[in-house]
């Protein structure tokens, strides 16, 4: 195959995606008003999203810090993998660039 035709087919491809993005743009219209909430349905919506942060106990201890011996396990159930690919990708970096 000729150097000048080897890139031929996909640029083709690309112009043509090119051409398919630029249809879609134009296809785009404005949301019809009844898809938009009133103002009286997101006052509504905020005064119950509020009154359901207002809860005594939160579910099982999320949102508090607590260390207990099983968020030491969980947290290094997830760490020590983590941190080993971490060590293992940064030996292989440090081999390509030295």
């Amino acid at each position: 195959m000729p150097r000048e035709l080897v890139y031929d087919f996909t640029m083709y491809i690309l112009a043509g995606m090119l051409v398919a993005g630029l249809l879609c743009n134009f296809l785009v219209r404005p949301l019809a008003a009844h898809w938009f909430m009133s103002e009286a349905e997101v006052a509504a919506l905020q005064a119950r999203i509020q009154a359901a942060l207002v809860v005594p106990h939160g579910s099982m201890g999320i949102g508090r810090w607590r260390l207990n011996a099983t968020s030491i396990l969980a947290w290094l159930v997830v760490g020590i993998p983590i941190t080993w690919g971490v060590w293992i990708t940064l030996k292989s970096a440090f081999v390509l660039f030295n």
